[in-house]
């Protein structure tokens, strides 16, 4: 590692404890993120911290670069929310949450806007940050009782440099109180020193307590739903990709009956060429390791594996 990269990774750790000071002692409190999260991981992270490798502080980094970048550009626009506003449950005041933007209409109507970065939008919401806004909502709610209250999404892949807003999500009192019920569960086993019961999602994948997670152990685990329905459309995606391989088949079968073999022809809006591509040797690996092992140890080479995906309805 250079001196710059040493550098840069201290300065990084310290940049994101300068970024995270508005949200406090995490471990004095559950936040709306935990709510919506894994009890486990909420538990784990306060009682077994894992030191977050420069990969992940980057990551961190990135949001704090999205949030800032959407607060400018709200204020281009001539729109002042409040930013990072604290909201404290009125009787659990370990429960609470930090709003990323917050908007209040001269009407008194209330709008909450959590901001997500991503690799590539989703379709739709995930459910960890549709439980967030619920929660946020909700304590919004107890403090307003009877406002006008509305929340939305705004996903922003800052790669690719697109945004999607998931809109028209109001307060539901049903749902509220039961990541309130669920927020009180992992405060009690933090009091206790329990570990709670696990709930898997999309987010499994970047947690550094997977490893012996309960859920993973089991022998038949349980699909989530969103990932479920990731499984469903990537059947779909799949089945709709042999449909278009046989229609282009098709045309090319078409479109050769006329062109031949060889040929070459424009028109005012694309070219079309066909070429015949000539015969070619190549070694037969199985004969030549049965036959000359030796010369097949000299000249075989690593082939990188890969992950395979295999989804069948039932």
């Amino acid at each position: 590692m250079s001196k710059l990269q040493a550098f840069l990774e201290k300065a990084l750790k310290e940049k994101n404890r300068q970024s995270s000071q508005h949200l406090g002692d995490r471990r004095t409190y559950i936040g709306a993120s935990d709510i919506g999260g894994c009890p486990r991981k909420a538990v784990l992270t306060r009682i077994l911290p894992v030191e977050h490798d420069a990969a992940t502080l980057l990551k961190f980094a990135r949001g704090h670069a999205a949030e800032d970048l959407i607060h400018g550009i709200f204020q281009a626009g001539g729109l002042t929310p409040l930013r990072e506003m604290e909201i404290r449950h009125p009787v659990f005041p370990d429960l609470l949450c930090h709003i990323d933007f917050l908007f209040k209409a001269k009407s008194g109507r209330f709008h909450v806007v959590e901001l997500k970065t991503t690799n590539g939008l989703p379709d739709t919401p995930y459910g960890s940050w549709v439980d967030q806004l619920h929660f946020q909502m909700g304590l919004l709610a107890l403090h307003y009782p009877g406002a006008d209250i509305g929340g939305s999404i705004l996903a922003i892949d800052l790669n690719a440099g697109t945004w999607h807003e998931f809109n028209s999500y109001k307060p539901d009192e049903i749902t509220f109180n039961l990541l309130v019920a669920k927020g009180r569960r992992i405060k009690a086993c933090l009091d206790v020193g329990e570990t709670p019961d696990v709930e898997p999602g999309l987010l499994c994948g970047f947690c550094p307590y997977r490893i012996d997670c309960p859920a993973f152990l089991e022998e038949a685990f349980v699909i989530p739903d969103e990932v479920q329905a990731l499984a469903k459309r990537h059947l779909e995606a799949t089945e709709l990709k042999k449909t278009a391989e046989k229609k282009v088949n098709k045309l090319k079968a078409d479109i050769l009956s006329f062109t031949g073999t060889c040929f070459k022809g424009k028109s005012d809006s694309l070219f079309i060429n066909t070429s015949e591509v000539g015969p070619s040797e190549t070694v037969d690996a199985h004969v030549l390791k049965n036959r000359f092992p030796d010369v097949y140890q000299q000249v075989k080479k690593e082939r990188a594996g890969f992950t395979r995906l295999d989804i069948k309805p039932i």
